[in-house]
């Protein structure tokens, strides 16, 4: 593959993920007319237009959605082939990593993620994806580069590393009657609660735990799609919220005033793992990045290991 043939498949790769010339030729340090020229030159190769009208704004053809993840992953092993024993400068690094996560995983760690790549690698780009019902195939895809949240069957072919475990709290405002005396059973359904879903869904794990164990029932008054917006619906109610303990980091950085206890129902212990393409193992930008995920999650991992 000639140099110029990998660096036309680079400027297509961003095009189709920007959507516009104007953004791609600033990532590429180009002009726009250069940009233009590429794209004119890409739809000619491969008989497609590549980017279309829509009103004021320019979208990928179907055709060039369908081709952007095999793009992705020819320019990785291209690049795997033809520099397998580079270096790698971080301090020279330019590189988007996009992850995928839920909003209590970002709230507690995103900043500093941020700060610790930041550090050795200044030029780089943190994104963190919207976590979506079924999507597995982003990774496949090259769409995103590591998938966080809790362990689960993700196919035969992608890495799976944990990087810590956790389990669930309750949340309530400091003077909840909750505190007035042992929270039981009995008395811990007895409150009014929150369910966090994506799905929309009133019961879970806990609901299951419980009826298992005890033969009751919660009541649910609020769903809500994420831990962060039930944390935020709690001051000024009786509400009672179940996060993961290392949502908490996220509740103290904003000064939220909440106060926690232990859920009476025993519950599994909650297994976060990172996952990604084997396509990225050789990557040293790609383990820079695992390597600073699990390093931002040591303290919660600590936590874990004088608990247990």
């Amino acid at each position: 593959m000639k140099p110029t043939d990998l660096n036309l498949l680079h400027a297509l790769d961003i095009l189709i993920e920007e959507q516009s010339v104007g953004r791609t030729a600033e990532r590429l340090g180009l002009s726009p007319p250069s940009v233009s020229r590429l794209l004119a030159r890409a739809r000619e190769i491969m008989g497609d237009p590549i980017l279309v009208r829509a009103g004021r704004e320019l979208v990928a053809t179907e055709y060039a959605r369908t081709q952007h993840a095999r793009i992705r992953n020819i320019i990785a092993e291209a690049q795997d082939v033809l520099l397998p024993n580079t270096e790698l400068h971080l301090d020279r690094l330019e590189r988007r990593f996009t992850i995928r996560a839920n909003e209590g995983f970002t709230a507690a760690f995103a900043s500093s993620l941020a700060a610790r790549i930041a550090h050795d690698a200044p030029k780089a780009e943190l994104r963190f994806a919207q976590e979506h019902e079924s999507d597995d195939d982003a990774l496949r895809e090259g769409r995103i580069d590591l998938d966080i949240g809790a362990l689960r069957a993700m196919g035969p072919e992608v890495r799976v590393q944990t990087i810590f475990r956790d389990h669930h709290i309750g949340l309530a405002l400091p003077d909840h009657p909750i505190f007035k005396t042992e929270i039981s059973p009995e008395r811990f359904v007895s409150f009014p609660q929150i369910s966090v879903s994506r799905r929309g869904r009133a019961e879970g794990p806990v609901d299951q735990a419980l009826m298992a164990h005890y033969g009751l029932q919660r009541q649910v008054s609020l769903i809500v799609p994420s831990f962060m917006l039930a944390i935020a619906a709690l001051p000024g109610t009786e509400l009672i919220a179940l996060v993961p303990r290392f949502v908490l980091r996220a509740v103290e950085a904003l000064g939220i005033q909440l106060r926690t206890f232990d859920i009476p129902v025993p519950l599994d212990t909650l297994v976060i793992a990172q996952a990604w393409h084997p396509r990225f193992d050789r990557d040293a930008a790609h383990r820079f990045l695992r390597q600073c995920v699990r390093e931002v999650c040591t303290p919660v991992r600590r936590q874990d290991d004088k608990t247990s």
